[in-house]
This record gives C-alpha cells, sequence and structure tokens, in this order.
C-alpha cells in the first residue's frame, strides 16, 4: 500500500513538474506535434499531462528522458558533435 502511495506520488511530481515546465518554456502561439495527425497547443498539452491519458504520459517520458539526457550530460555530448 505504501508503495503504491509512493509510487502515485511520485507520478504526480512528475505530472506537476512537466506543468511548470510547459507553461515557463511554451509560447501560446507555438504548437506541439506528436505522430502524424496531432497538434497540440500550450493549454492542450496542459490538459493531457493533467489527464495522464496517453498522449500525456508521452509528454512526461519526454520531459523525463530530456531532463535525464542533460544531468547525465549526454546531452551536451551530442551538441558538442554537432
Amino acid at each position: 500500500m505504501e508503495k503504491e502511495n509512493n509510487r502515485a506520488n511520485f507520478e504526480e511530481k512528475w505530472r506537476q513538474l512537466v506543468i511548470e515546465r510547459v507553461n515557463a518554456g511554451m509560447s501560446p502561439n507555438l504548437k506541439l506535434s506528436i505522430g502524424m495527425n496531432t497538434s497540440l497547443t500550450k493549454d492542450e498539452v496542459i490538459e493531457h499531462v493533467k489527464k495522464g491519458d496517453e498522449i500525456g504520459l508521452q509528454i512526461i517520458n519526454l520531459h523525463r528522458n530530456f531532463m535525464k539526457a542533460q544531468a547525465s550530460g549526454q546531452f551536451t555530448r551530442v551538441l558538442n558533435t554537432v
């Protein structure tokens, strides 16, 4: 039970972090494309993240992977090869 609560709390923290990152870094005029047919506004991105639906989880994982790449130095190494 406690492990489930910790996991839910962990996921909620990630959800909140991604919402704050989108609010701070995404222009209202910008659209995010996911796949071939989906183009989302800032508000739609936030709504999907809040719902935790498939698109919202993809967005959370995208942010999580990007932050891991930054923290590990992988992102900088790739940029230095360009």
